[in-house]
């Protein structure tokens, strides 16, 4: 590493947010753990600590990932949430993948394949990305698989919202059991609906037996808790929005005590004054308002810093940064910065959740954005 810039992930954290979420819902046979987008920044290396946390299945969204993941644990299952060529199923074969039948059309052109698969059916519920729409053909697809190499697995769908302040969980919940209604779920030995989002906020379902964790093990909740004082005026709300539909109950609450995972650190490189009336940045952003010292920190948009990030934290001081390049950030300080001080851009009550709730952006995205240019460093 020669630039000190670089992401910190902390292990024992991942560790521990997982043997929470599983004390606190330990009804699930099977704990997906939803490594996509190189999991979501941290590092496919950190699969290892997950199994041994107690994951006991893989998630991705392509077949490069699950690739790129398989040489940190031989045996376990991955399962591709996306769509596998069928001329690429003897290397999803030969690396144990789990594929994902998206639709009618898919199965038809692979269930001639001669690779035994292990295949999961996505329903398409509401979410209208992927997945299976219509009963009669997830009937047809049930029935015929009997009779190829494919081995049925597993069965799934994706929840577009949260239930908390719409009636569209419940629309697709409904869904779900109606594609389903002429099926024994009992007979297909996975069943996985909810994902961090809705396993917080939903009660368990007798006839699934699998979650999948994604965020929430990388120490975002996704559910806020509520003071007691304020739960009487969040059912108020809820009440008016619903304006009395049937719906499914929603815990405001719960008990999961989680730890950010990753956080990012810079140094200050260089230290500039200027006076009343100078300018700082591209387009002149910044123009001094007297006499200003700018520190220059090695980092930038190259590494996923956005204009959504606003401040950084210097010896526990925060300061403002002013100008975004791309390697570097210009920063607002005083007299006690020097050259070389450690600068915190992530950690420290600097969270990715306040930028994100700032910008009107997610925490998915702002994880996924954080390049690899920066090196992961594992605690």
């Amino acid at each position: 590493m020669y630039r000190n810039s670089y992401v910190l992930v902390d292990e024992k954290k991942l560790s521990n947010n997982i043997k929470n979420i599983m004390e606190n819902y330990p009804g699930y046979k099977y704990y997906f753990g939803v490594v996509k987008g190189n999991a979501y920044g941290h590092g496919d290396i950190v699969v290892k600590t997950m199994i041994d946390a107690g994951i006991n299945y893989l998630a991705v969204s392509s077949l490069d990932e699950a690739i790129s993941i398989r040489k940190y644990d031989k045996d376990i299952s991955i399962l591709c949430f996306g769509y596998i060529k069928k001329e690429d199923l003897e290397v999803a074969y030969k690396n144990n993948v789990t594929l994902t039948i998206i639709s009618s059309d898919y199965f038809d052109d692979i269930k001639d394949t001669d690779f035994k698969l292990k295949v999961h059916i996505k329903l398409n519920t509401g979410m209208n990305r992927i997945g299976i729409k219509r009963r009669d053909e997830l009937e047809r697809i049930i029935q015929e698989i009997k009779d190829t190499n494919l081995i049925l697995e597993g069965i799934y769908t994706h929840f577009a919202t949260s239930g908390v302040y719409d009636t569209y969980f419940d629309a697709q919940l409904n869904k779900f059991k109606e594609l389903t209604k002429n099926i024994d779920l009992k007979n297909i030995p996975i069943v996985h609906l909810y994902n961090s989002l809705s396993l917080v906020k939903h009660q368990g379902l007798e006839f699934a037996n699998g979650v999948r964790l994604g965020i929430a093990m990388y120490g975002f909740s996704a559910s806020a808790n509520i003071p007691d004082n304020k739960l009487p005026l969040v059912n108020l709300k809820r009440k008016i929005k619903l304006k009395g539909q049937e719906v499914s109950q929603v815990n405001l609450n719960n008990n999961l005590k989680l730890e950010k995972v990753m956080s990012i650190y810079s140094e200050v490189i260089y230290i500039t004054e200027i006076e009343k009336d100078e300018f700082v940045g591209y387009n002149a952003v910044h123009k001094a308002i007297g006499h200003e010292f700018i520190a220059t920190v090695s980092i930038g948009h190259a590494d996923g810093i956005t204009s959504a990030f606003k401040e950084v934290k210097i010896n526990g001081k925060t300061y403002p940064i002013v100008a975004i390049y791309m390697d570097y950030i210009s920063v607002l300080v005083d007299k006690e910065v020097k050259v070389h001080d450690k600068v915190t851009i992530i950690g420290d009550g600097l969270s990715f959740s306040s930028i994100a709730a700032n910008s009107h952006d997610s925490v998915h995205h702002l994880l996924v954005s954080i390049t690899n240019r920066l090196p992961r460093i594992y605690k």
